[in-house]
């Protein structure tokens, strides 16, 4: 039996910021602090913390939705889940949203913990060092 994930976090910066992030191994690898290459284009391959993620890109839509294949080296079954991220604008920036379809229903509660610890805490993290106290939806007036 398989389960649906959603975890979300919210990062102060707009969603073309963290979507560009996303597609690009270089920040990638910074965020994670392990190697990644990302071929940024449906049909691309994705190589994240250093092989311990691979998959491919099924969809990309500018600047707020990803889907990909998903394989997590020890943490999921032998076939390759699909994760679906949406990031939605805030007043302060952005809210990250991750659907994780297919996990086998004995590792959700690794694989929630898991993506906690590599992907959102190290992404909200990587932001707010960059933004400061800058707030995201300063105007004019």
């Amino acid at each position: 039996m398989f389960a649906t994930i959603e975890l979300a976090v919210e990062v102060p910066v707009y969603p073309e910021r963290v979507f560009r992030a996303w597609l690009d191994g270089f920040e990638f690898a910074k965020i994670t602090r392990q190697p990644a290459r990302i071929v940024p284009q449906v049909g691309g391959n994705l190589w994240l913390l250093g092989g311990e993620v691979t998959g491919i890109f099924r969809r990309l839509v500018p600047y707020n939705h990803l889907e990909m294949t998903w394989q997590i080296r020890g943490k999921t079954s032998s076939h390759a889940s699909q994760v679906e991220i949406r990031i939605e604008p805030t007043c302060t920036g952005s809210l990250f949203r991750v659907w994780h379809h297919g996990v086998d229903l004995s590792e959700v509660q690794n694989v929630l913990k898991w993506w906690e610890e590599n992907f959102l805490r190290p992404l909200q993290a990587h932001f707010e060092n960059l933004v400061g106290d800058y707030v995201a939806d300063l105007s004019d007036g």
